[in-house]
């Protein structure tokens, strides 16, 4: 009980001993935060991500087609995304493109997904040119289409909506980066902070005292200006007149 108790107190003097140096955190949560922003800004590359999506037909008789059909499970998902990110594809628009990067090189590039588990798949192109992005994305969809007809059998690949020019960058994001610096910022801080403070074993109260050195508080006498002090109009300054246990 009684160290739980002291714990208590000292989160009480912790929480105090931080409010008292609220300034010191906002200020260096704000430098990290300007130090985030301006790091995104000025020296990161920015990436736009170009998507197209195609619609995936299993059946030709679509009065057969039960609703599990109607969606893309997880390891029918797994297998588009393996076809569409594999050698089959990425050689073919490496070579029809002319693109100076290896398979596996572009294949970090694409992204495959469906929206809401549908036969929609998206396809998406990460890359730092805006228009290489969509002509890539457009390029790769075609492939695809070409593979999964054969490959999987598929009865039909219908195009959706073409893949356009990206006019903002998809990453990355200078607020975002922003937010996350501060966050940095302010556990650095607070727990310098904090470190000083538990170090701290400077004597200021009766409390610190018995605390510290073990003695018993007998009696205070406050600081006066009657007492030929030097610092007038300053907190009281205590002392302690202590027996050894």
């Amino acid at each position: 009980m009684e160290t739980k108790h002291e714990t208590e107190i000292n989160l009480v003097e912790l929480f105090f001993y931080l409010r008292k140096r609220i300034i010191v955190i906002a200020a260096v949560v704000v430098f990290f935060a300007i130090i985030g922003f301006l790091g995104t800004a000025l020296f990161s590359t920015p990436e736009y991500t170009a998507s197209t999506r195609i619609y995936v037909l299993n059946r030709a008789d679509e009065a057969n087609v039960q609703y599990t059909d109607l969606q893309v499970s997880a390891y029918l998902l797994k297998d588009y995304q393996v076809l569409i990110t594999g050698k089959n594809v990425t050689k073919a628009v490496i070579n029809k493109l002319q693109l100076n990067m290896s398979p596996s090189q572009l294949a970090s590039m694409i992204s495959v997904t469906a929206p809401d588990n549908t036969r929609i798949l998206q396809i998406g192109i990460t890359d730092t040119d805006p228009q290489r992005a969509a002509l890539i994305a457009n390029t790769v969809r075609e492939e695809a289409a070409v593979q999964l007809k054969q490959i999987m059998h598929v009865n039909a690949v219908t195009l959706v909506y073409e893949a356009d020019v990206p006019t903002a960058p998809s990453s990355p994001s200078a607020g975002r980066n922003a937010i996350l610096a501060a966050a940095i910022g302010l556990v650095v801080i607070v727990g310098i902070l904090t470190l000083l403070h538990i170090w701290d074993d400077t004597i200021r109260t009766e409390e610190d005292a018995e605390r510290y050195l073990g003695l018993s508080t007998l009696g205070v006498i406050p600081q006066s200006a009657d007492l030929g002090t030097a610092n007038k109009g300053k907190t009281s300054r205590r002392f302690w007149r202590n027996l050894k246990k």
